[in-house]
């Protein structure tokens, strides 16, 4: 810049190469040891015992139903079409009565409970064993509700 002006001078520098911040070694962090798994101690042993359900009897019959009846459709939901497979699992006990009755699938709570009520007046003639003792029996009954 000041070279084409007679008499100019540009005072000299001192040049510093700047260098390249040096790499310094950084260890790796302390990693805390590996857990130890110990095994087992070596010997014999024995197993638990396990409890074991009462053995029920070899059904020779199955329930049949004596006395039925049938759900009644809710007739909001039939106004609304709703309808639908309800799923009902229970027992049939040795008297012949539904126990433990659940629904297993529905796609209403007021046609659950319409299975539910109709249940509590059927009535079966148990299952029966070899011996002819009644047994109680699972039983898984669908019911349909569709609209007319």
């Amino acid at each position: 810049m000041c070279a084409a002006l007679v008499g100019c001078a540009v005072p000299q520098r001192d040049v510093v190469d700047i260098a390249e911040p040096a790499q310094v070694p950084v260890p790796p962090p302390e990693l805390p040891p590996p857990p130890v798994i110990e095994a087992p101690p070596a010997g014999p042993r024995r197993p638990e015992p396990l409890a074991v359900p009462p053995a029920t009897p070899a059904v020779q019959t199955s329930a049949q139903i004596l006395q039925r009846h049938m759900p009644d459709y809710p007739a909001a939901l039939a106004d609304e079409g709703v309808e639908g497979q309800v799923i009902a699992v229970f027992y049939v006990g040795e008297a012949g009565t539904p126990e433990d009755v659940r629904i297993e699938r529905s796609p209403h709570p007021l046609l659950s409970k319409a299975v539910l009520d109709a249940l509590k007046g059927w009535r079966f003639e148990p299952a029966r064993s070899a011996d002819g003792r009644p047994v109680r029996t699972r039983m898984r009954l669908p019911f349909r509700f569709q609209g007319e």
